[in-house]
Formats: structure tokens, sequence, C-alpha cells
């Protein structure tokens, strides 16, 4: 059976990336649209970026009403913005919100419609406009992903939008974006980039190329997660050069049981996604232990775990406590009761959650009491 991989859009990292902007943009149009969210105007992080724009000789308009797990209006909000200004490139400032709002504004704009028409796979035909990436947390990898996660808020599903035609043109890794990220922030978000790399890396789709780029990122996860969600400047550099990894490694393996859950608990209660995820991670490697042993023990060889004398089940199961021990190490919540989720609502949850897109892509099959069983052991 062949295997695929595409390839990212092109990534500058390090110092001095943002000042390539000005070198960039120029080749692409002439207006600029940026999408970001209100903390990071708060931030300064948009005035970093502006500054850096100042010479460039583009005229520059800002859409700065992403919210957290973004529907359809915002993204039509942020397209009458782009029309009213005439933009014809994006820079996405911002989490996964703000790049996927900005990628779906862009495809709308070339496309028409409503960015609902297009959930799927490749459901549209005209080349996007333009789209910079500027990730500001660690964890969302969609700076180097070819799609985007709408919420529709009539239906409370996410949907999920894929196609080539959507890798952003350019993603700037800049360690000066996440020096002052909140360490509540890092931690959700870096146990997000951690639920790409492992879903990843057992999932159905995952290849060499794939498995190389998803180990190499659960271990750099594995050694700066705790200090990035403790302010340390060096560690969050690392957790976002990690991030793109992780985003590079799942978008063609696919992920599984873990997004599917964390999807639906997004779209009807709000949960941050990468809470969402952190919730449920260590709960999916124990229900897939079984299908994918000797993949987890060389997690839990990657995240630090001494496997000296374990054999490949006690290694996996290893690999599942180190998770659970990260996730108290950075404070991020534990269960769904403490983000306003009781038992009442465990089934309905789970129906949605066993037709999300992401379900097949899990190691072992997972029926609709599997998915029961794995939201009340995280309640």
């Amino acid at each position: 059976m062949s295997q695929h991989f595409s390839s990212p859009p092109r990534l500058i990292l390090g110092e001095g990336a943002l000042e390539q902007l000005s070198n960039e943009l120029p080749q692409l149009g002439t207006k600029v649209l940026i999408v970001t969210d209100p903390g990071i105007v708060a931030a300064g992080i948009l005035e970093i970026v502006t500054g850096v724009l100042n010479d460039s000789g583009l005229e520059i308009t800002v859409f700065s009403d992403v919210v957290g797990n973004p529907d359809v209006s915002t993204v039509e909000a942020a397209d009458k913005a782009r029309s009213n200004s005439g933009a014809d490139i994006l820079v996405a400032i911002g989490g996964g919100s703000s790049m996927d709002v900005a990628k779906a504004v862009a495809v709308v704009a070339t496309n028409g419609g409503t960015i609902a028409d297009y959930e799927g796979v490749d459901k549209f035909t005209s080349t996007p406009l333009p789209v910079i990436a500027v990730p500001t947390t660690v964890g969302s990898g969609s700076e180097v992903t070819k799609g985007a996660v709408i919420t529709n808020a009539a239906t409370h599903v996410k949907m999920v939008i894929v196609s080539d035609l959507m890798f952003a043109k350019i993603a700037l890794l800049d360690r000066r974006v996440v020096a002052g990220l909140p360490g509540r922030i890092a931690a959700t978000t870096g146990m997000d980039a951690l639920t790409h790399a492992i879903e990843a890396y057992v999932a159905k789709g995952a290849n060499p190329v794939t498995d190389a780029i998803n180990i190499g990122a659960i271990e750099l996860i594995g050694q700066n997660l705790v200090a990035a969600s403790k302010g340390d400047e060096d560690a969050l550099y690392q957790m976002l050069v990690a991030s793109s990894m992780a985003g590079i490694g799942f978008h063609d393996a696919g992920l599984g049981a873990v997004h599917a859950l964390a999807n639906t608990l997004g779209a009807h209660f709000g949960v941050h996604h990468g809470t969402a995820n952190a919730l449920f991670l260590p709960y999916v490697m124990d229900f897939n232990v079984s299908s994918a042993p000797a993949r987890f023990a060389r997690i839990a060889r990657a995240l630090g775990v001494d496997t000296t004398g374990m054999d490949d089940e006690q290694a996996s199961l290893a690999a599942a406590a180190a998770v659970h021990q990260l996730a108290a190490d950075t404070g991020v919540p534990r269960k769904l009761s403490e983000v306003g989720v009781s038992e009442d609502a465990i089934e309905t949850l789970a129906k949605d959650a066993l037709v999300q897109a992401d379900l097949p892509g899990n190691p072992r099959e997972a029926s609709l009491e599997d998915l029961i069983d794995l939201y009340r052991k995280a309640l």
C-alpha cells in the first residue's frame, strides 16, 4: 500500500526570523490583512510584527477579533475585513485559532461561498490567497499543516477543511513571540503538540518519514515542556520548534481517538483544544497499547523513561504514566469535571466523537461503548 508525505511550507526559524517578512511579503502582494486575537494585541506581539513591516511599503490592515474554537461567523467577519481592505496577503499571528481563520479566509477569498461549503478533503479548486504564519503558542502546528478546523455553531461540529492548496507559504518561528508566553498556555498548547506527535506515531497512516519527525518532536517536548511551562525562554523556543515538527509529522500520518474525543468536547463546551487533548491522551494511550506495544515502548524511551528490563507492554504502560506525570507537572486540568463537564453529557459527546474524521486513524478500533468508557475515565 502506498504511503504519502506532503512537503510543508518553508520554515524560517531562529534569531531575526521576523525581519524576513519585509523581504518576503512584497513578492506575494501589496496589501496585508493581519489576522490575530486580542491577547496578541495586549501582549505587544502585534506591535513587534507591525514594527518590522513599517518600512516595507505595504498597506496593512488588522483584524484582531479571533476567538478560541473559531466558528463560521469569525471567518465571515475576518473575510469582510479582507474584502473591505482589498488585502491580497494574509499574515496570521497567534495560535491555531488565528492561523486556521486566516487559512479559511484565504480559501473563501478565491473560491467564494462560505467556509462550510468546503468541509472535507479537496472540496475547492482555486488556489487560496497566500498566507504567512507566525505561531505564538507551542502546540497547534497549524503553521505547517494543510488544513483548518472551524466550528459549525449550529451543529456543534468541528469542521475539518483539508487540501494541499492550504499550506501557508512561509512559517516564521521567532523566539521573541513566545518569550513571554504564560505558563498555563505553554502547558496546554505543549500538551497539544505532544498529542499530535504521539497519535501520529501510532496512527494507521504513519510511515518512516513521519516516524522520524514525530519521535524527534516527542524527544524535544519531553525535554522542554515542564521548563517551558515555568517560563524558561530557551525551552519555550525549543517547544515552538517541536510544535512545528509535530505538525509536519501528523498531517499525513493522521491522528486518532484523542482528537475525536477532544474535538467533540471543544465543539460542545468550548474547552481549549490543548486542554482537551491533555485530558484524554494518557487514557487513550492505555486503550491503544495492545495495538502497537513496540511503538508505545519507543515513545516511552523518547520521553526519557528508562525501560531497561521492561518488555514492550510494560514500557508502553510506562509511556502513558510519563504523560500523566507531564500533565501533573505542568498543571493542566486532569479531569472533565474541572472544565464543567458532567456524566449526563457523556453519551451525546461519545456519539458525536464516533463520527469524527480523526477516529479511523486510531490504531485500535473504538466502538461507541469504548468512547463512553474513555470519557468516563477522564471524568
